[in-house]
């Protein structure tokens, strides 16, 4: 046992006949539809109960409020059978919990919290558990079920997490009586045991079970924060019979340190990144080349109104391969243009051509070009796909921590035709 803690016309009667028959048409339309919206109100009541957190200031609450009604579901079955307290004492670990569902004519759900007792090692874990039915029955209820693992096996197996689908019935009324159930989740290693709490249920159902651990409520090593730490965790979290066993494969060593009471995060994480940016530009230091000459620094060109807009985006899979150290792979696209006022000045360029306009005769550069200037707008579109590697070494200490990002990141197939509108008179040459 665990330790507690604190009308007929003939005439008409072909129409009547395919009137009817629309009629019936749109009967079905309908049933369809509310059937249709039926299964999408279960689905995300089941998806937002699954997904919610529970709030920190709540959590004791909650495990003592699983661990006083395990302890009255035990009483109750132990009272209406003695040889229960053995089978308890000799199984390798029990699970009480209690789920609360609903059942309309055709698909019903149940959700719910429970404990998992590991006679073996005295701990304790918090599960959630899910349920998704269909089939035949009407009613709703909360049940209360205790589960005997006799394999350790099978215990190890429900405490990792499942997905178990199945035949069952229920059948129940009223509050606090006996209840009759099968499930083909009950084979030779497990033995289950029924309560109903409240409500009317009769049903026979193809069932879908889910099996999860609640970090929320269970001290396992899983840390809510983003790297691994130590001395950081919560003032309200489980200290008695906490498990402490890392069930994941990654990362290497987890094991280790959470034996030393390391917190770590969830080994596998994807990120979608969308990225959209508009950057001013300073240009300078120019250097040009004229009718094949060489290119020399050439200070008689400004630039106006340079930047480069563009937008990106990038899709991130990362693991925590070491418990210090998380491995990532980086694939994106990007696309945009950087726009820019070149002003040349024709005085001079005329300079730089080495071109005398004091003296006649006249060149016909001087006329096009001299006290002038031209404005030239250039627009150069890029677009291509990124990809990358890298790798976060990190670490957290009570309310410090410290990570050292390192990455490559590479761009491929990338174009860049630059547009520009104004063409220079043909007499620059």
């Amino acid at each position: 046992m665990f330790k507690r803690r604190a009308t007929n016309f003939p005439a008409l009667g072909k129409y009547t006949q395919e009137g009817r028959g629309a009629i019936k048409i749109k009967r079905d339309v309908c049933r369809v539809a509310r059937a249709a919206h039926h299964v999408i109100v279960i689905l995300l009541v089941m998806s937002l109960t699954a997904c919610a957190t529970i709030q920190v200031s709540d959590r004791q609450s909650v495990r003592q409020e699983l661990d006083d009604g395990a302890e009255e579901v035990i009483a109750t079955l132990v009272a209406k059978d003695a040889s229960l307290r053995q089978s308890l004492d000799a199984a390798e670990g029990y699970f009480v919990g209690r789920i609360s569902g609903a059942k309309v004519p055709v698909f019903g759900a149940a959700t719910g919290l429970g404990m998992l007792y590991d006679n073996q090692d005295e701990t304790q874990t918090y599960m959630n558990i899910s349920r998704f039915d269909v089939g035949v029955g009407l009613g709703a209820g909360t049940n209360r079920v205790l589960i005997l693992f006799k394999d350790r096996e099978a215990l190890e197996k429900f405490r990792s997490g499942l997905w178990k689908s199945g035949l069952g019935s229920d059948a129940g009324l009223g509050t606090s009586s006996a209840t009759a159930t099968s499930t083909s989740l009950v084979d030779d290693t497990i033995e289950l045991y029924g309560l109903s709490e409240a409500g009317a249920v009769v049903t026979v159902s193809a069932r879908l079970v889910r099996v999860s651990v609640n970090d929320d409520l269970t001290n396992n090593g899983v840390s809510e924060l983003s790297i691994p730490n130590i001395g950081s965790t919560e003032i309200d979290q489980q200290v008695e019979g906490a498990p402490r066993k890392w069930e994941r494969k990654l990362p290497f060593l987890a094991q280790k340190v959470i034996d030393l009471g390391y917190e770590l995060p969830l080994p596998y994480g994807i990120g979608l990144t969308y990225a959209n940016v508009d950057q001013d530009m300073i240009l300078g230091g120019l250097e040009v080349g004229i009718n094949g000459r060489d290119k020399v620094p050439f200070d008689r060109v400004s630039f106006e109104n340079a930047s480069a807009d563009s937008e990106s985006t990038q899709l991130k899979l990362d693991a925590w391969l070491f418990p210090f150290m998380n491995v990532f792979g980086l694939l994106g696209r990007v696309r945009g243009q950087a726009p820019i006022d070149v002003i040349l000045d024709g005085s001079g360029m005329l300079n730089h051509l080495g071109i005398d306009c004091s003296t006649p005769p006249p060149d016909p550069r001087c006329a096009a070009f001299q006290g002038k200037t031209f404005t030239l707008p250039i627009k150069a579109p890029f677009s291509g796909t990124t990809y990358g590697i890298g790798t976060v070494l990190a670490g957290g200490w009570n309310n410090w921590f410290v990570a050292v990002p390192l990455s490559v990141t590479y761009a491929f197939s990338i174009s860049a035709t630059p547009e520009i509108s104004l063409c220079l008179p043909a007499a620059i040459t």
